[in-house]
């Protein structure tokens, strides 16, 4: 089902081919028009969608067109190319509205006429994108051009407020009279340069500074950690720091993407170490790509969030519905909490709730916010 052989066509006259990416859940999509073929993702910097991550391979997958059909290869990747949630094992026909997965990054595949739009996209690998990354990046560094912003967690059964996940947003501008560079594109910058976990911990700083700011008491604050930080060892002591700074009487959770779990020994010591300090993890974006099953069982996070793929439309998918219903039962076995991400309609709240999910968030809740707004 939707392999290629060489009798399919489509007739897709002069329609422009495009993805749409949305780097994290809370910020808008960007579009990236696929003007070269074939389009390569990978880690290489020559690739024309880099991604900086070990999951990645440096030759990952590419898009390319076969006579009048869109197809998706893997080009021998490790972690392997996923398509609607299947692994991709030969080319594959993409039809409009196609989800590839490549590690923890999701990609919509459409066709459209050409538009005077311009692509959002900083595709790190060309000289000029990376000198506009390199100043960007370090005029947030240098001059903390970047500010808090704090999501809502909800109890999906009463609407009751259970904590926030913190966020960050840029105030690099781009040009005069245009908005700001997104967070995901000085992330992009950042772990080209290898200055990830420097962006990450200021980001974590500007956001314990305004979470005591915000009432409530018995309240989780869901701190991310990128995964360049694992690595360094002073992270204990500063995520013990920070659970001190949310305030007396309130939770601090440490989300880390389920796809950097490869070491399940010193992931596990990493869990023991913050739970001797009271804090709890949540393994992010779980359904992104490749899953594992393996990691819950052996090391069980406190939490998982459900990623955006999994919750978008399921009140419209029965079998994804009965697979995230699958997967919910098995979680209550663990003792671990689902919270389902990017809710943005009653009807996925609905169904979420039905099938196991205790907490949620998403836009049908409320949006990220400053403090001084109001979450």
């Amino acid at each position: 089902m939707g392999r290629v052989s060489d009798a399919e066509a489509d007739d897709t006259g002069e329609s422009v081919p495009w993805l749409e990416h949305r780097a994290a859940e809370d910020e808008d999509p960007i579009r990236i028009t696929l003007e070269r073929l074939p389009f390569r993702i990978g880690r290489a910097s020559e690739a024309d969608f880099v991604i900086h991550s070990t999951r990645v391979s440096k030759e990952h997958a590419e898009i390319d067109r076969r006579r009048n059909t869109w197809v998706v290869r893997d080009l021998g990747s490790r972690n392997g190319t996923f398509v609607n949630g299947e692994r991709v094992t030969e080319p594959r026909r993409l039809r409009p509205g196609d989800v590839v997965h490549v590690a923890n990054r999701s990609f919509s595949f459409h066709l459209g006429r050409a538009t005077s739009q311009r692509d959002d996209a900083t595709v790190l690998g060309t000289s000029g994108g990376e000198l506009v990354g390199v100043r960007d990046l370090a005029l947030a560094i240098s001059q903390r051009r970047v500010h808090a912003v704090f999501q809502p967690i909800v109890d999906l059964a009463t609407g009751a407020l259970r904590g926030y996940e913190c966020l960050g947003r840029s105030d690099v501008p781009r040009e005069i009279g245009e908005p700001p560079r997104s967070i995901g594109e000085l992330f992009r910058s950042a772990e080209a340069q290898g200055r990830a976990a420097e962006l990450s911990r200021l980001l974590r700083e500007v956001q314990l500074a305004d979470a005591p700011l915000l009432a409530g008491d018995g309240l989780r604050f869901f701190l991310n950690v990128h995964p360049a930080e694992l690595e360094d060892d002073s992270l204990i002591d500063a995520l013990a720091e920070a659970s001190q700074r949310v305030g007396r009487g309130r939770l601090t959770v440490i989300e880390i993407h389920e796809s950097t779990i490869t070491d399940l020994s010193a992931m596990g010591r990493l869990r023991e170490r913050l739970r001797e300090r009271a804090i709890e993890i949540a393994y992010d974006d779980f359904g992104a790509g490749q899953s594992r099953l393996r990691e819950l069982a052996e090391v069980p996070p406190d939490f998982i969030k459900l990623d955006l793929s999994l919750v978008r439309d399921i009140d419209q998918s029965p079998a994804r519905r009965d697979l995230v219903a699958a997967l919910t039962r098995v979680m209550r076995d663990l003792g671990i909490r689902v919270l389902a991400e990017g809710i943005e309609t009653q009807g996925e709240r609905d169904v979420c709730l039905e099938i196991g999910c205790e907490l949620g968030q998403g836009y049908l809740i409320a949006r990220p916010a400053r403090v001084s707004s109001g979450p």
